[in-house]
């Protein structure tokens, strides 16, 4: 049977169906005009991504957090598997997913963009002796100060977005439900796996701090 990566799943799934103080924060956000219902039964938090070892970092790291601050939230991948055949994908099965788990929000998370560029890297400076001085009886070591040059090192950003989806009430193929959308840049992480994790992170504090969601 052919399948789809979960990734691609989403994408026909959003445009068919869904068409602390100290906190870290995201690049930027958006919530939607008149959106005031903020309580939620059961939240899925889906890692959008075609490595199952990204995926999981984006799912386990928000889950965690969110269940910290009082937010009922089950990992995508318990509900929504890895490689979803294109059948399974289809909105009418998806809404039978999200009612037959009693879902009532989604949460998607997502690369969108890697971008590769270079930043500038400044030489090291160091002494160097340079011959002597004297000053009366006394003879002193000269040093001079030496300025590597500096030069260009590449570097790696990933763009990664976030979508809060409101489930509540009837669904229909082609409603709008989303509420909410961030995003962050981050530079050089150590791999998209620790990428995963900062955005989480970032994500959860800003949608705590921001009350995008409110604890029952």
């Amino acid at each position: 049977m052919k399948t789809l990566s979960i990734k691609s799943g989403f994408i026909l799934f959003s445009i068919s169906f869904l068409i602390f103080s100290c906190a870290p924060r995201l690049s930027s956000s958006f919530v939607k005009e008149g959106y005031t219902d903020k309580t939620y039964s059961k939240i899925a938090v889906i890692g959008i991504s075609n490595d199952l070892t990204s995926r999981l970092a984006f799912e386990r790291t928000a889950v965690n957090l969110f269940k910290n601050n009082g937010i009922n939230v089950v990992q995508g991948i318990d509900i929504f598997p890895q490689n979803m055949s294109e059948k399974d994908q289809q909105p009418a099965n998806l809404i039978k997913i999200i009612k037959d788990n009693n879902l009532d929000g989604v949460i998607t998370m997502s690369l969108i963009s890697t971008n590769d560029g270079h930043r500038y890297q400044q030489g090291n400076s160091y002494s160097v002796p340079a011959g002597y001085y004297k000053v009366g009886k006394h003879i002193y070591q000269r040093y001079i100060t030496v300025s590597e040059p500096g030069y260009y090192v590449p570097t790696k950003s990933y763009v990664i977005e976030a979508v809060l989806y409101n489930l509540k009430g009837e669904l229909v193929e082609g409603k709008e439900t989303w509420v909410w959308t961030g995003e962050s840049s981050l530079v050089d992480p150590y791999s998209l796996q620790s990428a995963a994790l900062t955005f989480s992170q970032q994500m959860v504090g800003q949608i705590i701090k921001d009350e995008i969601i409110i604890p029952k």
